[in-house]
């Protein structure tokens, strides 16, 4: 519990700007991107991703995301520049917490292929 209510923090300090007070991607700046800030709201997020992917999608921010990704383009810093890889952990483990949506976890997709 004390690792989400540093999550929450951290959220609330850095994150909140973009992603917006209810995680909704409606921040005072998600306005100014395109594309916009992820919605952790929305079902088809975090629910889709694997935590790992999560973790380097924060820690890396827009500019870790390879070039035959774009035009899948994003505005997001690079977080590992400033949170330590315990902090990161504790923002995934306050939005999974506070949306109640679960990343998927290594074992679900193993049997997937």
């Amino acid at each position: 519990k004390a690792k989400v209510e540093l999550g929450k923090k951290i959220y609330y300090e850095n994150c909140y700007y973009c992603h917006g007070d209810d995680l909704a991607a409606d921040g005072h700046y998600a306005n100014a991107f395109s594309p916009p800030p992820a919605n952790f709201q929305d079902p088809g997020v975090i629910p889709m991703l694997q935590e790992t992917f999560l973790f380097w999608r924060i820690a890396k921010g827009g500019p870790g995301l390879p070039d035959a990704g774009t035009p899948w383009d994003s505005s997001m810093p690079v977080w590992e520049k400033m949170l330590s890889a315990d902090e990161i952990w504790s923002v995934i483990l306050f939005l999974s917490d506070y949306t109640g949506y679960k990343p998927r976890g290594r074992e679900e997709h193993e049997g997937a292929h």
